[in-house]
């Protein structure tokens, strides 16, 4: 995926693709008509550009196109994740885990997971 980070509409329809492939236009609008209220055109202009930008394809079957996410979510998750630490943080973890940690309660379970991850690292690195 590169560099593509999602923009808030591509995420929005993503998590739908995510959550159920394929999806035929209609059956995203009507996902998406109350919540967060896009008309029939609105998601027809998304999906074409998110198409045009490779995030998602479509294959036609029968009398609609069936979408589909070109990419998973971990890798857009991954992308955001890498952005924001460079545009915010300039690239220091440390920085941005010591920003988390002093803004957020977190439960005794988070932060045992949290050891976790960070002990998984370390047996990685012997």
């Amino acid at each position: 995926m590169g560099d593509a980070i999602l923009g808030q509409s591509e995420w929005i329809i993503m998590e739908k693709l995510w959550e159920q492939q394929p999806r035929t236009i209609m059956q995203l609008f009507h996902a998406l008509e109350v919540e967060p209220g896009w008309s029939k055109s609105t998601v027809n202009t998304l999906l074409g550009r998110m198409v045009d930008k490779g995030i998602i394809y479509y294959e036609d079957g029968g009398k609609a196109r069936q979408y589909y996410p070109k990419i998973k979510r971990e890798e857009a998750a991954l992308a955001e994740t890498e952005s924001l630490l460079s545009r915010v943080y300039k690239g220091s973890v440390s920085m941005m885990m010591s920003t988390l940690v002093k803004k957020r309660d977190f439960t005794r379970e988070e932060i045992q997971e949290l050891y976790d991850i960070l002990e998984g690292l370390e047996g990685g690195h012997d």
